[in-house]
């Protein structure tokens, strides 16, 4: 069959540029190219496409099946992309965490949805497609729910297993990450799943049995980016890129042995790094390691189930530190049971633990997690990085106090003259300056609105 695999455009041509490639997307295309299909993959949104083009497109090509992928803070610009694509494609399926997430409600979201993928799609989509094939016989295949039509849970995918995926199809040359420091820019997955249960994270997709691949796999397709691509740089986007210290160990070595040019970034816990860990992972190319601090207030912390304390954070920023490695600090302000206070305090320790680079955002309960539960999001908060038009909270704060935290927040951390010598000099080493100076001016309209 005729795919296509589809990154529709933004919102519209003044949002920050999308600019990290879509990894899931490159998978399913490497794994339905194996079972023998024709597979293309367009991302009009790297391409700055406006949605008239991406209908023009759809409407000469007349694709078999249009996939799309989307998490539920963009799910409306997939919702969009469906109504647009319906009178031109025979088959419209959803992927992602949204979807996963929802459960069969995709289905009154996005009416012209033809199925959707629970969990990982690579073992999923090529079946689908057989069916589609032969008619859509019986029950869809286990993995894939089709309104109206039985559904069951498919196993996930063998990691070991899977095909590296097909990047020859993406505009490689187009994307970049503003933290890079090197251009020529990817992301890659090295595991799956994370065995923490934090309350807020959404694991929907790759649950919580993690899976890894070995050091020789890994290192074997950094060697195929670095060669085949011209890649100075790679985020790996696992979600605990350090939950196994001997697998961090054999990865630092074997790009050591085979004397790998690149430079990476990752994300660990406060809990699982040390001080020689993060020499050898130095001298193996990582120059920035993410670290979910989420707060400095140990209510908070319980509340989110980090199961890591406050003193544990100053302990691995000092070590990183030391190592000659940037720091990033995600941060969560304004949870349940925080009064202004307890924010400034979360604030005030990101000066304190000399972070690099901060992330600060609200708490959502996103569908799929353990806080959609038992918390609802009804408040609605601002955030100039955000990727959805409206990001509800479940804080209990007024909506008009913690945008002014938040605003706090940022304009004291990054209008300093260090972080600001950082982000410019990241931004001119990876190539990303027209996004950084994109994103400079959608933080700087925010901090004076």
């Amino acid at each position: 069959m005729h795919v296509l695999l589809a990154r529709p455009p933004r919102r519209n041509l003044r949002e920050m540029s999308l600019a990290v490639p879509p990894l899931g997307l490159a998978y399913i295309a490497a794994s339905l190219r194996q079972a023998g299909h024709d597979v293309r993959i367009l991302d009009a949104a790297v391409e700055r496409w406006t949605w008239d083009r991406f209908e023009a497109e759809l409407r000469q090509t007349h694709p078999q099946v249009l996939g799309l992928s989307a998490m539920t803070p963009v799910a409306d610009i997939a919702a969009r992309a469906v109504q647009i694509a319906r009178p031109y494609v025979d088959h419209i399926v959803l992927g992602g965490p949204h979807p996963t997430a929802v459960g069969a409600a995709v289905f009154s979201e996005m009416p012209g949805l033809d199925a959707s993928v629970v969990g990982e799609g690579e073992d999923v989509a090529p079946k689908l497609l057989d069916w589609w094939t032969a008619g859509s016989p019986g029950a869809p295949p286990a993995g894939v729910r089709v309104e109206g039509r039985p559904f069951a849970e498919a196993p996930d995918p063998d990691v070991h297993t899977l095909p590296i995926p097909a990047r020859e199809l993406l505009p490689m040359g187009r994307y970049r990450y503003l933290f890079a420091t090197r251009p020529g820019f990817a992301t890659m997955v090295t595991s799956r799943g994370c065995p923490y249960k934090c309350s807020f994270c959404d694991k929907s997709v790759s649950g919580s049995h993690w899976r890894a691949r070995s050091a020789e796999a890994v290192v074997d397709e950094l060697e195929t980016l670095v060669h085949r691509h011209n890649i100075g740089f790679v985020n790996f986007y696992d979600d605990n890129f350090t939950l196994h210290r001997g697998r961090v160990v054999g990865i630092c070595e074997e790009i050591l042995r085979r004397g790998l040019e690149v430079e990476w970034k990752c994300e660990g816990r406060v809990d699982g790094v040390d001080l020689p860990l993060l020499r050898l992972m130095r001298r193996a190319g990582c120059r920035t390691v993410a670290y979910g601090v989420e707060s400095a207030n140990p209510s908070t912390l319980a509340l989110l189930r980090k199961d890591v304390t406050v003193e544990q954070a100053p302990e691995a920023f000092a070590a990183t530190r030391a190592a000659g490695l940037r720091s990033l600090a995600y941060i969560i302000l304004g949870a349940p049971g925080e009064d202004p206070a307890a924010v400034r305090r979360t604030i005030r320790f990101c000066h304190d633990i000399r972070a690099d680079y901060v992330q600060f955002s609200t708490l959502v309960a996103m569908p799929g997690t353990p806080l959609f539960a038992t918390h609802g999001s009804d408040r609605s908060v601002a955030n100039p990085l955000d990727a959805d038009l409206s990001r509800a909270t479940v804080s209990e704060l007024p909506p008009d106090v913690l945008a002014g935290l938040m605003r706090e927040a940022w304009g004291g951390f990054y209008l300093r003259p260090g972080p600001m010598w950082r982000l410019g000099r990241d931004a001119v080493a990876s190539g990303s300056l027209r996004e950084g100076v994109r994103m400079a001016g959608a933080l700087g309209r925010w901090l004076v609105a």
